[in-house]
């Protein structure tokens, strides 16, 4: 009885099976051929219905593909406050993660974030994922931060990371021309020049002013 049915319809079924193939390989050289130069990047958005843009154009939660450089990502969902970050894709990082939880703001979103706890833990988990490769690729980038902050009893070294760039500005912390100096040598004594890096003398007396005063 199968054999009977199988000789009727072979025909149609081995059209259907390459008719797939052929459909299945021509998908996958679709894929690969639009992912070339580019680098999957993870977003997960809470909630998961939230709108997500990428530079102001659609997007959405899950794997999008992106060609390495600086990106503006935003989630947004009614009753919920908007997420927004600056990131950067690259192919140095072992995974391109954004993370985005929105903090409920009405009271429908509230009982929505309140039903939904875990969602938001297992969201933590691709922000300690991103975290860590950030904190890689910024340290790669500063390898002076690996080092501070130094502390003295005379003075402190530290960095504070300019807005919306990823540049440092060291910080010296001091109110005495002395131990600038010294804060200055022993930025040299750790191996770093100074004057390649911008520098905020924090704590800093003008003298003019005592004088004036």
């Amino acid at each position: 009885m199968y054999y009977e049915w199988y000789k009727k319809y072979r025909q149609p079924i081995l059209v259907a099976i390459v008719g797939l193939a052929i459909l299945f390989t021509g998908w996958a050289i679709f894929n690969y051929v639009t992912r070339i130069g580019k680098v999957g990047v993870t977003i997960s958005a809470v909630p998961y219905s939230a709108r997500v843009t990428i530079n102001r154009q659609s997007s959405g939660s899950g794997v999008v593909w992106l060609t390495p450089g600086t990106y503006t990502v935003k989630a947004s969902s009614d009753g919920f406050s908007s997420r927004e970050k600056r990131i950067e894709v690259t192919e140095k990082k072992k995974q391109n993660v954004v993370s985005l939880a929105l903090s409920p703001q009405s009271d429908s979103a509230k009982k929505w974030a309140e039903a939904h706890q875990q969602d938001y833990k297992n969201n933590e988990f691709y922000g300690a994922i991103e975290a860590q490769e950030n904190g890689k690729i910024f340290s790669d980038k500063h390898p002076i931060v690996k080092v501070l902050p130094y502390n003295d009893p005379y003075f402190q070294l530290d960095y504070r990371q300019d807005k919306d760039s990823d540049q440092i500005t060291l910080t010296i912390s001091t109110s005495s021309p002395r131990y600038r100096y010294f804060a200055i040598q022993k930025l040299r004594q750790l191996g770093y020049d100074p004057t390649d890096y911008k520098i905020d003398f924090k704590d800093f007396k003008n003298p003019l002013e005592q004088i004036h005063e």
